[in-house]
């Protein structure tokens, strides 16, 4: 999974944590990682499904210099949403192609037990296929777009007492994932 924070611009994050660096605008990054996750589906008409996906990927949050990139903490992001497929091709065709969509929360949960958890709004677009090797089992293929957004000259991760480790600023956090996995119908 790749995952990547954009900043349009100089709207960009921000640290306040220490000393000032000497460009008051400093990008970050999150590491590309492997996510885990599930997915369950409810179909509710031929050519569409209802679904809530759940994903969780632990990472780190890095300065996004070309080589001089400084790790700065663990953190995982936890993805919750409801959303819905349109499914092509006829129904019990063995591969389905489909598109979807999804709108949620993600959860920014930093490693270090005194910063604070951050919950943002987010949404997806996917496009996969299904391919079914039997009646009951099939395999299911995605990529998937994640937007989270972050609000506007906001503080995150803060320590009681310590101040903020982080000030975003007109962001948002954009991931690109690719699923593979088991489908079971019931």
């Amino acid at each position: 999974m790749a995952t990547s924070t954009r900043s349009p611009g100089r709207r960009c994050l921000r640290s306040t944590a220490g000393a000032e660096p000497a460009d008051p605008a400093v990008d970050y990054q999150l590491k590309d990682a492997a996510a885990f996750g599930v997915h369950v589906g409810f179909r509710v008409a031929r050519d569409g499904e209802i679904e809530l996906l759940y994903s969780r990927q632990p990472t780190r949050l890095v300065t996004s210099s070309f080589f001089t990139g400084v790790q700065l903490f663990d953190i995982a992001l936890e993805t919750w949403q409801a959303g819905g497929n349109y499914l092509f091709g006829e129904d019990g065709a063995r591969v389905r192609p489909y598109i979807g969509m999804g709108l949620g929360i993600t959860r920014l949960l930093p490693e270090p037990a005194d910063l604070g958890d951050e919950t943002r709004f987010c949404a997806s677009f996917a496009a996969g296929a299904k391919v079914w090797l039997g009646r009951h089992v099939g395999l299911r293929v995605e990529a998937r777009g994640l937007f989270t957004v972050l609000e506007s000259d906001r503080q995150t991760f803060c320590q009681t007492g310590e101040g903020c480790r982080v000030q975003a600023s007109g962001s948002e956090i954009s991931q690109g994932e690719v699923h593979a996995g088991i489908v079971l119908r019931f």
